[in-house]
């Protein structure tokens, strides 16, 4: 069964097995948490760190406050991919990226994980008394934005990411 589940040493072994198979696969790795290092577990106990020190609202420099989830698979007993869910909008967050990032480890691509995963995080949102979330995905990135529209995403615009000069599609889901 598919559960939304925080970050936890409990949980290592999984998550570095997840993480290992993105790094070897080479796509781009999404939502932020995840480019923290975890090769070892003093690494792993760090990032953990960092995720709670960000959604407690602490040493956020720029960032807003932000919740991580992994999607765990209990029957599988394995990490299927993760989201982060942004308590607020800062300038960068509204100019590029919005509330939601996610992303499922590439074996478990196209199985219908992303929408769950997004569904699952937008529940978490409205727990948060959010009303509407703010999404965006590369343009190349065809499954994201597919799964945004499954969602309800509604389309706003595309603006290019600075730092790279990619086309980020962007969307709005109102929270029921």
């Amino acid at each position: 069964m598919l559960k939304l589940i925080k970050p936890s040493l409990m949980y290592y072994k999984q998550y570095k097995e997840m993480m290992d198979e993105w790094n070897m696969e080479g796509s781009r790795i999404a939502p932020w948490p995840l480019h923290l290092k975890y090769h070892t577990e003093d690494f792993f106990k760090e990032m953990l760190a960092r995720i709670k020190d960000v959604e407690n609202g602490e040493n956020l420099g720029e960032y807003a406050s932000s919740t991580t989830y992994w999607l765990y698979d209990d029957e599988k007993d394995i990490l299927i991919g993760a989201s982060n869910l942004r308590h607020y909008l800062t300038e960068d967050g509204l100019k590029l990226w919005g509330h939601i990032g996610y992303g499922i480890r590439p074996s478990e691509r196209k199985k219908g994980y992303a929408t769950e995963l997004l569904k699952m995080t937008i529940v978490e949102a409205k727990k948060r008394n959010i009303k509407k979330v703010l999404l965006g995905a590369y343009t190349g990135n065809i499954g994201s934005w597919k799964v945004m529209e499954k969602c309800g995403g509604i389309f706003e615009n595309i603006v290019i990411e600075e730092e790279t000069g990619l086309p980020i599609k962007r969307y709005w889901i109102t929270i029921e």
